[in-house]
Order: structure tokens, then sequence, then C-alpha cells
């Protein structure tokens, strides 16, 4: 394999590093060829992810650079032996699983520099018992030498693509159903897998739930149909450089005519959350949507640093435990008058009963969710309205014998 280098890349290949052993590239080819049609969709995320990857495991001393669209070029100049391609063929392996999902050993692409004349430089893939012996070191495989398609450490890392699930949103004033908010279902078996690798898995289930329903609003667009996509991301995830980096770069590849009908939800705020970290994270997404939300759970001392953060709206999600109605009131009543002040909407998650519903109303709350107002679909549907009466209904176990009345007087 050969590859034309650059000026400024033939620096970080010099001769004196090739011939040490200490320079050597990681393929996207065979990613490039599963994803297929995707790639060009994928490939910005791909590049992304991969230079966070390395940029966590170099050290400061060394380098590397994107060759061409297929490859990557790694300098370490104080590696000895394998070192280099052992790194190389661990970040391959995370990449290819992190996008492709479980893959075998052979299906990684890694290779030693081994000389350059005039712009070329010339490269030896690993393969065959060299690859083996080298995914031995890098992945710790079992002492019987078989590969397995999955590293027990990152386990977690080839889970499933996620189950998500589209739950409607209503807008309580209107009484229409306008937003779908966008949840994962899907119960990852995380098992003794480490803090890394479930951190990792988390956020590979968020960057897929993201691709999917983002693919799903570009097409019920392109086919004149509109609602508000609504992507929940937690203050865990989005508070690591590495994850907003990611996610910034696959919203960069969405078609600008996407953004109205998006917006993000921070959820799972902590509680003392300072104002001007919340400011810098909301403003890592804002350019990608029409607005940003903040949600708390239950009992959170202070809105305070809810206002001047760059939010749209605030809310609270009623899903972790039961609250008394009268609770649930004062909690509602304390965000609405944060709300108030700071001139923001607000939303309630998985309303619990039609009475707080009702109270929910009354302090003029803009967005509520719920088993009363509907259970979570595999596809979003459409702007629809849903008048209280129907809510009052299904509370009262009439929706179905309602729905047909409806129907019928149509």
């Amino acid at each position: 394999m050969q590859k034309i280098l650059t000026p400024e890349i033939k620096i970080a290949a010099s001769e004196g590093l090739i011939a040490r052993g200490c320079v050597a590239l990681i393929g996207l080819d065979q990613i490039r060829k599963e994803a297929g049609t995707r790639w060009d969709r994928l490939k910005s995320s791909a590049y992304a992810h991969l230079e966070a990857v390395l940029r966590q495991k170099l050290g400061p001393a060394d380098y590397f650079v994107q060759v061409d669209d297929l490859t990557f070029l790694v300098t370490m100049p104080a590696a000895s032996g394998d070192e280099v391609l052992i790194l190389c063929l661990r970040v391959a392996h995370e990449l290819h699983t992190s996008f492709l999902g479980p893959c075998d050993i052979s299906r990684l692409q890694v290779s030693r520099a081994t000389g350059i004349e005039g712009d070329v430089l010339a490269c030896e893939i690993a393969s065959g018992p060299q690859l083996a012996s080298l995914a031995a070191q890098a992945l710790a495989l079992p002492a019987d030498g078989q590969m397995p398609a999955v590293v027990p450490e990152l386990a977690a890392l080839t889970a499933a693509a996620p189950v998500i699930r589209y739950a409607p949103m209503w807008d309580v004033q209107n009484e229409v159903i306008t937003t779908y908010r966008c949840e994962c279902v899907t119960d990852h078996p995380f098992g003794d897998a480490s803090s890394r690798a479930q951190f990792r898995n988390e956020l590979n289930s968020l960057l897929e739930r993201i691709r999917l329903s983002t693919m799903t609003l570009a097409t019920r667009l392109s086919a004149g149909e509109r609602y508000l996509l609504s992507l929940p991301v937690t203050y865990e995830l989005i508070s690591s450089p590495v994850t907003r980096m990611e996610i910034t770069a696959i919203c960069r590849n969405l078609s600008s005519a996407m953004r109205p009908y998006m917006q993000f939800e921070i959820s799972e705020l902590p509680y003392g959350v300072p104002q001007s970290r919340l400011a810098e994270l909301v403003g890592s997404l804002r350019p990608f949507c029409r607005g940003v939300w903040g949600h708390v759970q239950p009992r959170i001392a202070s809105f305070s640093a809810f206002q001047g953060a760059g939010l749209q709206g605030i809310g609270l999600s009623f899903g972790c435990g039961a609250l008394a109605i009268g609770e649930a009131e004062a909690e509602m009543a304390k965000m609405c008058a944060a709300a108030k002040r700071a001139n923001l909407r607000t939303c309630v998650h998985q309303i619990p009963s039609l009475d707080i519903l009702r109270a929910a109303r009354e302090m003029k709350v803009n967005l509520i969710s719920g088993e009363l107002i509907g259970e979570p679909a595999g596809e979003p549907g459409p702007i629809a309205r849903l008048p209280m009466n129907d809510i009052v209904c299904r509370a009262a176990g009439l929706g179905r014998i309602f729905d047909v009345e409806l129907r019928d007087a149509g």
C-alpha cells in the first residue's frame, strides 16, 4: 500500500521515525465498505470519533494526522517494538464496534510505514499471524488464541442498535400534539463492564438515537409532514468534551432546514449546577436546533441557574417516584414562577394523574407528556388535535370507545 504525502505530513513520517518503527496507519476502507451508502453520512462522525479516541490515548509527544479520506497516520516517537501498531489496532477496533457493532479482528486494517520515496509513503498491512499476534496483545485475547467478536472489556461497545420510541407531547393551551420526544427503551447488558465502557455504550446509544430520529424527521419533512423532534441528552454525557464534539459533528451534517423542527433537552440536571456551566452546555447545542430545554427531577431547591443560561424552557419529570398531589402541585408552581421571571416555557414529563394534569393546565404549563397523553410509539405521528375531553375519557378507561365514536361521527 502506498500513500502520497504532503510536506507537512512528511515531517511526522520522517525516515528516521519510520526506520525505528514509530509510524503506523489506520485504514477506514473496511468501515466504508460495510457502511455502504451510509458512508457519506457517517464519515464526518467517524473522523471526529477517531480523532477523539486518538487524543485520549496518545501522549504529549505523539502525533496523528489524516492523510486522505480513508487513512490516519500515527507517530509515536518513544514507541518501541509493535507499540504503535498495538495502539492503532485498539483504536481501529473501538471505532469499528462503535459504528458497526461486533467485528472480527481480520476486518481491522492497520499498517506499518516502511519507507518514503519522493512524496510516496510505502506501507505494509498487518495480516494473518502478525495481525493475530498484535490482537492478542492489543485486545487481551484468551489463552486459547481464539479471536472473539467482542472484547470482554469493551463488551458494552457492541450492544445492538437502540430501540427507540417517540412519546407525544401535548401543547396544553392549544390542545394539540406538536412534539415527539425520542426516548431509548433498550436495556443495555452492562454486566461487569467498566465505567468507561458503560459511558461509551451510553454515548453510542445516544449518537445512534440522534441518527435514526433525524433520518426519520428528514423523511417526514420531505413528504410534507411537520412535527417537532425533542432529543434528550443527559447532563453526564453532554458534560464530556468528547461527547459534545461527537454530537456537534453529527449535527453539522444535518440540513439547516431541519433545525426549526428540532430541540434538545439537557436532562437529569444535578442540583447546584453553576449557571456558567449550564450556559456553556446550552451554547454547544443551540446552533443546531430551535432551542434547548433544561430538565430536573422534583424537589429542586432553586431554579436560579436556569435564568440567563440561554434556555428556551425548563421542565420537571415525575417518572422517578410517586408524589402526592399537593407536593406535585407545589413543585410545578415553583417551576412556573421561575419560568415566568426568566421568560421561559415549561414542561412536565410523565404526568402521573389526571388531577395533576388539570393542575398543570391551570398553571399554564406549556407541554405535557405521559400515558394520559399517549403511549410512546415506534414512529412519530403528525401534529394532531387532542382535546381535553379525549384525555379525560382515556383516564377513565374509555379512550378506545370514544375514538370509535369520533371516527363514526366523522
